[in-house]
């Protein structure tokens, strides 16, 4: 198992990641982790989400009085005692996952992922998938005709490990092909042929990676360096055909001073070159930090120290500091003053929305202070809550601004916008679990935003309130229900009509047979309402999906 998590956990390790790390949770994460499942999900090279969730039957948790920690787990099988003795033998978890949904508007979900130890020393790790979907998606104007809308991608990925006596190398790359359509408008789309769907986004990843054994040197390090690309084809005429390729290169050294104090550096390197009217341009991020764990204060004292040249070339400073208290054995106290910046390249634009449309070029995204504090707790067994609140400064936010048209069409595209935000927050969290046998949590947040004076409309889709709510029951054996609620209220606009608020609900249920094999069925959108997503386009309408997965 160690092995799988040190192959899983190198590939994906990079300097935020690392920036941010804290110590487990003591309060609110308690579960006693007997095996713990090869996650593929973990392995996935470019996640976008345009489709309805589709409930995973995980594994039920046996013999835990409570968790609330969303991976699957299971515990090791009990064989009767035989007549003469025998090697003891830990049993295996499956190295291996497979999934097939298919479901009303030809939504498909298809994944497949195996984590092979070729030998004690060298370690594969593949995983494809094929998600989209292709039906009528229902029009958020009352009068106009539904859309017929196409998505579907396809991502495949491969990393390589061998390990050393002290250090490990890596290698992996991965490939993802994007085809879609928009929403129809004459004279807005480069080639008029691929209204239809064929526009075109191709994505691709190579990388090298050397790392340290934990515990085997003086110092813990890890480095990798490659090569990302982002080609997009057949777009608007407000965006170039072409591509974006980004030299890639992060990592982290840190070494302890003793057994509660370590002091430590994560950085990262973007060299952004490009084959349209872009600025090319350099972002590097710095990440020096002390920590101290004493068991019941934990402190992290950093900063980050980022630095752009090219394309408005600047230094920006922000701080990474985190204070933690356990008292009471199960209460936590936490303050928290961070923030940094973030690159928003063309990946990063098309996860926010795949139908992204930039009038200019981008801007990096700089929080100069995220304040944050709260308190955690777990009163009685099996209940655990969080309360807290805080305050963010963003400088050049990104926000969606659907484009409305006047020539029949109610839009065709989303264009991306760039502004100052400050952003106050406050929310809570509460999470039961008795066993196996049922799992809730509810949680919610309220957001107050303020933009400069006359930018409001920038703020159509950004949240005012958002509530979580889902429960999971056992019904017998290993048989379970789920059903699951989100509202998410707008932020109200002056003068303008207001965007629908989200309100979605949705049930699912499935059945695991011999502990490997599952079938499943949701229903989504159950109350069938129209609104934007946070893409900026329509969400489809009551919709059903069914399939099984297998792990092997």
């Amino acid at each position: 198992m160690k092995s799988i998590i040190i192959a899983i956990g190198l590939g994906g390790w990079c300097m935020h990641a690392y920036a941010q790390e804290q110590a487990p949770d003591t309060v609110l994460n308690r579960t006693v982790v007997v095996e713990n499942q090869y996650n593929p999900e973990v392995m996935d090279a470019f996640k976008i989400n345009v489709l309805p969730e589709v409930e995973e039957p995980a594994v039920p948790k046996q013999h835990i009085d409570y968790a609330t920690s969303p991976r699957p787990f299971s515990a090791g099988g009990f064989t009767p005692m035989q007549a003469m003795s025998s090697d003891e033998k830990q049993q295996e978890a499956p190295r291996g996952y497979a999934r097939a949904a298919y479901g009303t508007g030809n939504n498909v979900d298809a994944r497949l992922s195996y984590l092979w130890d070729i030998s004690r020393r060298d370690c594969l790790g593949f995983s494809a998938s094929l998600y989209g979907m292709n039906g009528d998606v229902p029009s958020v104007f009352s009068g106009a005709d539904d859309w017929k809308s196409r998505f579907y991608r396809t991502d495949v990925s491969l990393d390589y490990r061998h390990a050393f006596r002290k250090v490990s190398l890596g290698v992996g790359g991965a490939f993802a092909s994007q085809v879609f359509n928009y929403m129809p408008a004459e004279g807005l789309v480069r080639d008029e042929s691929s209204v239809s769907g064929r526009q075109r986004y191709t994505l691709g990843e190579g990388y090298v990676r050397l790392a340290s054994v934990e515990g085997a040197l003086p110092v813990d390090f890890s480095f990798q360096t490659g090569l990302r690309s982002f080609s997009r084809a057949h777009d608007m005429y407000l965006m170039e055909n072409g591509s974006e390729n980004i030299v890639h290169t992060l990592g982290f050294v840190f070494g302890k001073v003793n057994e509660t104090q370590r002091v430590g550096i994560g950085f990262a390197m973007d060299n952004l070159i490009h084959d349209v009217s872009q600025a090319d341009y350099t972002l590097l991020q710095l990440n020096p930090h002390y920590t101290f764990d004493n068991g019941r204060i934990q402190l992290r004292a950093g900063m980050h120290v980022d630095a752009q040249f090219g394309h408005d070339g600047r230094l920006m400073v922000a701080p990474d500091v985190k204070l933690d208290f356990l008292f009471a054995e199960t209460y936590r106290v936490y303050v928290h003053a961070t923030g940094g910046t973030r690159l928003n390249d063309f990946r990063r634009l098309n996860a926010l929305s795949p139908y992204w449309t930039q009038l200019a070029q981008m801007q990096t995204s700089y929080t100069p202070v995220d304040m944050q504090a709260g308190v955690k707790g777990a009163p009685v067994p099996g209940f655990g809550f969080c309360l807290y609140g805080g305050y963010r400064v963003v400088k050049d936010e990104v926000f969606h601004v659907p484009y409305m048209l006047e020539n029949g069409y109610p839009y065709a595209y989303v264009g991306l916008s760039q502004e100052k935000a400050k952003v106050g927050y406050g929310g809570v969290k509460l999470a039961y679990q008795y066993k196996d046998w049922i799992d809730m949590t509810l949680d919610g947040v309220y957001s107050h935003w303020n933009v400069k004076e006359g930018m409001e409309p920038l703020l159509y889709l950004k949240p005012r309130f958002v509530l979580d709510a889902s429960v999971r029951a056992k019904i017998y054996r290993d048989l379970w229900v789920k059903a699951q609620y989100r509202f998410e209220k707008r932020v109200e606009m002056e003068g303008m009509e207001n965007a629908k608020p989200v309100n979605d609900f949705s049930l699912s249920a499935g059945y695991e047979f011999f502990g490997r094999l599952n079938v499943f069925v949701g229903v989504n959108n159950l109350l069938n309402r129209t609104y934007l997503t946070e893409t900026g386009y329509p969400v489809q309408g009551i919709n059903i999906m069914a399939g099984l997965s297998v792990r092997f």
